[in-house]
């Protein structure tokens, strides 16, 4: 009997382990951008491995974390809205006005 308990403790334990090995490698690729996610399959990868595969490995993580919802937006594929064009006519019309000059009484 103290050897059933102490098998199936070393199973929950292992599986306890399992679970918190995994929690903590989804903790690391959580919150990446698609670009980090890009470098970080090609480093897991050998070098035997061709350029060609290593590119539909990490086409198919990305997609697989975009699905999940895990994945971040990169900075350099969020191009905000600045309203430059706007700005710029605005100083563009400015340029042509004669500035308001006061006198002195």
């Amino acid at each position: 009997m103290k050897k059933k308990l102490i098998g199936f403790a070393l199973i929950v334990g292992a599986v306890a382990a399992a679970a918190k090995l995994v929690a903590s490698k989804k903790a690391q690729w959580k919150g990446l951008g698609e670009t980090e996610v890009r470098q970080k399959v090609e480093e897991l990868l050998p070098g035997r491995v061709s350029e060609q595969k290593r590119v539909a490995v990490a086409d198919r993580v990305v997609s697989t974390m975009r699905e999940a919802g895990v994945l971040e937006e990169d900075p350099t594929e969020q191009v905000p809205d600045t309203g430059s064009e706007a700005d710029s006519d605005a100083v563009q019309d400015d340029a042509g006005k004669p500035e308001a000059t006061t006198t002195d009484s």
